[in-house]
């Protein structure tokens, strides 16, 4: 039977750059734990809190054209519900760690990234989050919070009952679709500093 270092040395032998790649990523790893260590979960609610457990995902997600990874705080209630609560932002130059939000008190339903230009090929400039919020009993509503790579917290811009569509048009501009007391309405924000641009209420659904 091959010990560990005989193995190691065959797969040296065999495939170089996967030995590479592989130690990399255990040292990334490694500093994502040691950030995540360094600055510790922020309070949930009291309510929920008390009766969930968090956990940090095994995956983070890279934006592309940034030095900023995103892991995944997941909350699951005892009745084996799951839900995205916050996001931990990890910096691949220095390991430094710091939280998309203050507390747990959300659910993150959908993350849109921004662009200065064409989607496909250029640099992640931000994000918008949709999330849904609760508070003293009152009707769950969805928020939209948005981020600038290398900056502070999410800034929330606009609140409604449901966020029908939300999405990036052209460099400049973002677009909301929402509803608010069975009511549409259409409104654009400028990308530089989510400024409201124009706001417009849509025709009611044909009867």
């Amino acid at each position: 039977m091959l010990q560990p270092i005989q193995i190691l040395r065959e797969r040296w032998r065999s495939n170089p750059l996967g030995v590479v790649t592989a130690a990399f990523g255990v040292l990334f790893i490694a500093a994502i734990l040691a950030a995540w260590l360094r600055d510790p979960l922020p309070a949930g609610e009291q309510g929920s809190g008390q009766n969930a457990e968090f956990s940090l995902s095994q995956q983070a997600i890279t934006l592309n054209g940034t030095r900023e990874r995103l892991i995944v705080l997941e909350r699951w209630n005892k009745d084996s519900s799951g839900a995205s609560v916050n996001l931990l932002i990890v910096n691949t130059d220095d390991a430094s760690g710091r939280w998309m939000f203050p507390d747990n008190s959300q659910i993150i339903l959908s993350r849109d990234e921004l662009h200065s230009t064409d989607r496909d090929v250029s640099p992640v400039t931000g994000l918008v989050l949709t999330v849904s919020t609760t508070g003293g009993g009152e009707k769950a509503r969805q928020s939209l919070y948005h981020y600038s790579i290398g900056g502070g917290p999410a800034v929330r811009f606009l609140t409604a009952d449901s966020i029908v569509t939300a999405q990036q048009v052209g460099f400049d501009r973002y677009l909301v679709v929402y509803r608010n007391n069975n009511k549409s309405a259409a409104e654009t924000f400028s990308l530089l500093d989510f400024r409201s641009l124009a706001q417009k209420p849509l025709p009611d659904i044909p009867q």
